[in-house]
């Protein structure tokens, strides 16, 4: 990557002094791999490795899958004691802003009566977009311009089956525990049934369950997209990049949306389906960008052991 920098830069006192800097910051245990090497490997990817592309490509089949898989949960819901209001507020927790008045008519409509053929159709469609969307993020991983190793594309599709119904199951968790368990605490501590100086340490239990779920839900993808990983690793620097960055992205959204009314009156609904493709999009790319930090990591690594040899 240097011989691509002009000298005139890397001659440059303050450039030279920042190298320094980034060389001598060794987090990982392993001699001679520094940060320097983690971000230039990182830089070689983001700049040959088509992200941008990437991301587009995996917001298209999340989209697909995204609609279908509404109906689905929506259809179910008649089924259960669940309130529209109830819906409606976990729905907010998810989704920043005004994107959730995109499929609200929807909801009132799905929860208000039951529709048994739309409840069969949704699996089918659901099951088959979800495990392609689950694929498309398989496959822009092995894009990756860093990976000596690409994967099998036919072994992807197994997988993304199996991904499917891991990940379905912890994120239905997570949704459960910021959408549904907080209202059910609530209603416990005003029939005296909970301590009410137990409910914020409870809210906060909630809420750090759901973000370890998250966690681990990037982390599982990020262990099967890399056909160069060596070893099962949990906790990576990745992992936790993309996951404070989910959660920042969903914050400042939801911010931005609430502070600019106008946005609203001169898009109106077109302005909150744009909204939700931002969202989308910018998750996949946070998703891309997690797991080439951890390509990046895992190079510099070997990178380090074989200059020991």
């Amino acid at each position: 990557m240097s011989n691509n920098i002009p000298k005139w830069i890397e001659s440059n006192s303050i450039v030279k002094r920042t190298k320094f800097f980034l060389r001598s910051i060794s987090p990982w245990g392993v001699e001679g791999m520094n940060l320097y090497d983690v971000l230039r490997f990182f830089g070689l990817g983001l700049i040959n490795g088509s992200v941008s592309i990437r991301a587009a490509s995996i917001s298209y089949r999340i989209l697909l899958a995204f609609f279908p898989a509404m109906i689905l949960l929506l259809s179910i819901l008649p089924h259960t004691p669940l309130e529209t209001n109830d819906v409606m507020d976990a729905l907010l927790l998810f989704f920043p802003g005004e994107t959730v008045s995109l499929f609200e008519l929807t909801v009132n409509d799905l929860l208000e009566k039951s529709h048994i053929s739309i409840l069969s159709i949704g699996f089918v469609l659901t099951a088959f977009y979800a495990s392609n969307s689950v694929n498309a993020i398989l496959t822009g991983f092995n894009a990756s311009y860093l990976l000596e190793k690409k994967g099998n594309p036919m072994l992807y599709y197994f997988i993304s089956l199996l991904l499917l119904v891991i990940l379905v199951v912890m994120l239905g968790v997570a949704v459960f525990l910021i959408g549904f368990s907080g209202q059910g605490l609530t209603w416990l501590s005003n029939k005296g049934l909970l301590p009410g100086e137990l409910l914020p340490w409870l809210n906060i239990a909630r809420w750090t369950m759901s973000l370890i779920l998250v966690y681990f839900s990037v982390s599982i993808l990020y262990h099967f997209g890399n056909p160069d990983r060596d070893k099962w690793r949990t906790i990576t620097p990745g992992a936790t990049m993309t996951t404070i960055l989910i959660v920042l992205l969903s914050v400042g959204l939801g911010a931005f949306i609430t502070y600019l009314d106008s946005y609203n009156r001169l898009y109106g609904s077109l302005g909150t389906f744009l909204l939700l493709l931002v969202w989308v999009n910018a998750n996949s790319s946070i998703l891309l960008l997690g797991f080439e930090f951890n390509v990046s990591v895992h190079k510099a690594r070997n990178e380090a052991r074989s200059n020991l040899q």
